[in-house]
């Protein structure tokens, strides 16, 4: 049964098209996710559901009595002063009123009147059957899901942070119930465990879901259809994301392959007509008339549009080539009240993929920044290894000043670099045209991201530190970070509650518990939760045997021979560009000779000219260390 249908929404602001033509039905009990890049217009396409945003064309049907509650990517409640267990109660407002009224009939039924006496015992079954007396339980259960507890809930709401609001929200949300359940990345600022949850109780409830989110793993085990949003308009799938995007693959594959086909009879079709109008005689003019009506009658299939443009890069290593990169041991934070780990001790090797874990509160990111010098131990050392060097991603997005513009922001980093230099990196992370003159002040998340994620890869790093990188990406450029992150040669230590990400990449798994324990295993996602769920001990910790001393020995020797490859691989595509640059600095050069007088041209000529004199002197430093690397592998 329908319990929503949306019609030809169209969204405009000005002469910009957001939605152009949505049209979809969702049926009671659905789990739909809906998909597109940052900006398609999912956000907006839910408050024009709630109706708190008017399309400017376009109608919404929801079936009578069906109740409509939303989850916003952005708290828009102030709370007022009420506390975080009043806000999680206010859900139940129908039987807190009841209550009340319940609590005024009681105090007179000493008097014995009938009708008083009717209207207590009715009120009182109805308030039993809608769980009037256990809902103060479930809100105070609820509300621990979500890491609120004890004396925490007397705490005014209004002085939380702004992930701790969304959650809070999350938990009147869900205790409400309606019919209807819209989230906007309800993962977001969820630890592991608390998407674990979440996730049985979206799967197991009844409800109808409308999911907008990122979270790839999270999206596959909840949802059975998705609504993909692209370039104004919608299309539905049965499926979940990866379904979804295994079927647009091969519909985009297949609609190309049908118009490159169509185009290639109508250009042979023409050639045809061509030839025949030429010979001009009259059984030639009546061929090519047929030929003609046979194009205008052809169903034209159009072009499948382009994606859209997501973030495109590759990262980059130093040439440190230390195996020993980075050696905990006996690391010890706590803050007033608060203990987070103690005596944490571990190893990172090069090429590792070491991923933190925890529940909120354990201090994953406070690991963090000790390990890059952003916050002091209680106690215990760490090292890095020879010739380190460091990238930081902030998940909070700290270290960009906010008076300063995306230009100014790269360029006062590598002022080496030319302006043409600066605004090409950019531009490889989305920052096009007059993009680059945004204040970073008034960027969106996801662009706050893209920029800090610019700004440390720029230069190579050998060892990459990232606290929840995939926060406020969509979900082509985390599959690009991704891509890039397997490729990349070097170490890297991460942070994130990301499980589709967390798989793909990790090889170490470094979990931080609640109770200050700590368990280190070298093992992929999959056999970290393999184990974690049948458990090895009593404790429910578990890791690798140690690696014996020959093993270790045969890993080095096949990791050199890999890099030896790599290397090689390298050596290869640096002089292939070299000789590349060669032949356009000539070119440039003879343009130079023969507009000796057009001034603009030689000053874009001079520009080009020294960015490929940089690049030379770039691909030239690369190839000398890589040589000198390469010279001191052992057969």
């Amino acid at each position: 049964m329908a319990v929503l249908d949306v019609r030809d929404i169209k969204l405009s602001y000005g002469i910009i098209d957001i939605l152009t033509s949505v049209s979809f039905t969702v049926n009671k009990g659905d789990k739909i996710g809906v998909a597109g890049v940052n900006g398609a217009g999912k956000t907006s396409l839910f408050s024009i559901i709630c109706g708190t945003l008017t399309p400017t064309s376009g109608n919404v049907y929801i079936s009578k009595d069906t109740t409509v509650g939303i989850l916003r990517q952005q708290t828009e409640n102030d709370f007022g002063e009420e506390t975080i267990y009043e806000y999680a109660l206010s859900a139940f407002s129908d039987l807190i009123e009841a209550e009340k009224k319940l609590d005024h009939l009681s105090s007179q039924l000493s008097g014995g009147e009938e009708h008083v006496i009717k209207e207590y015992t009715s009120l009182s079954d109805r308030f039993s059957a809608m769980g009037g007396y256990d809902y103060k339980q479930r809100a105070t259960a609820m509300l621990g899901r979500f890491g609120f507890a004890g004396e925490e809930l007397s705490r005014p709401a209004r002085l939380l942070s702004g992930g701790q609001k969304t959650r809070l929200n999350l938990v009147n949300l869900l205790l409400r119930e309606p019919d209807i359940i819209l989230l906007d990345e309800p993962t977001n600022h969820l630890d592991i465990p608390a998407i674990e949850w979440l996730e049985g109780y979206v799967k197991q409830s009844k409800k109808t879901f409308l999911i907008v989110s990122h979270d790839r793993y999270f999206l596959d085990r909840v949802t059975n259809r998705t609504l993909e949003l692209e370039n104004g308009f919608s299309s539905i799938y049965d499926g979940s994301y990866s379904v979804f995007r295994e079927k647009k693959d091969k519909l985009r594959e297949d609609q190309m392959k049908a118009y490159l086909l169509q185009q290639k009879e109508i250009k042979r079709l023409e050639a045809f007509i061509e030839q025949q109008r030429r010979w001009n005689r009259e059984k030639n003019i009546i061929a090519a008339e047929s030929r003609q009506k046979a194009i205008d009658r052809m169903v034209k299939i159009e072009r499948p549009q382009d994606k859209p443009k997501s973030i495109s890069f590759a990262l980059t290593s130093t040439n440190a080539k230390g195996f020993d990169v980075l050696s905990v041991r006996n690391l010890s934070k706590s803050f007033p009240g608060h203990k987070l780990f103690s005596d944490l001790s571990f190893e990172v090797k090069h090429g590792d993929r070491l991923f933190v874990l925890g529940e909120n509160g354990t201090g994953k990111s406070t690991l963090i920044k000790i390990l890059t010098g952003r916050e002091r131990a209680d106690s215990g050392v760490f090292e890095l290894g020879y010739n380190q060097k460091i990238g930081y991603y902030d998940q909070e997005q700290q270290l960009l000043d906010d008076s300063s513009t995306v230009l100014e922001e790269l360029w006062s980093e590598y002022t080496n670099l030319t302006a043409t230099q600066v605004r090409s990196a950019l531009a490889k992370f989305g920052f096009i045209g007059d993009d680059v003159f945004k204040s970073i002040s008034v960027l969106s998340g996801g662009e706050r991201a893209r920029l800090s994620i610019c700004k440390m890869i720029m230069t190579g790093v050998s060892l990459l530190v990232l606290d929840e990188p995939t926060n406020h990406l969509d979900m082509a450029s985390k599959e690009m970070l991704e891509n890039a992150l397997k490729e990349y040669e070097g170490t890297v230590i991460a942070v994130s509650h990301d499980r589709y990400f967390i798989s793909a990449l990790a090889d170490r798994i470094l979990e931080l518990t609640s109770t200050h324990g700590y368990s280190f295993h070298k093992c992929s996602y999959e056999k970290y939760m393999e184990g974690k769920n049948t458990g090895t001990d009593s404790a429910g910790k578990f890791s690798a045997a140690p690696v014996s001393e020959s093993k270790q020995n045969y890993e080095q020797v096949k990791k050199d021979k890999n890099r030896k490859r790599a290397i090689e691989r390298r050596l290869a595509q640096l002089e292939k560009r070299s000789a590349e640059i060669e032949k356009e600095l000539e070119e440039v050069s003879k343009q130079e000779q023969s507009n000796s007088t057009d001034y603009e041209l030689l000053a874009s000529l001079y520009e080009t000219k020294t960015t490929l004199e940089y690049e030379q002197l770039s691909v030239m430093e690369e190839q000398f260390a890589l040589e000198e690397e390469y010279m001191n592998f052992t057969e």
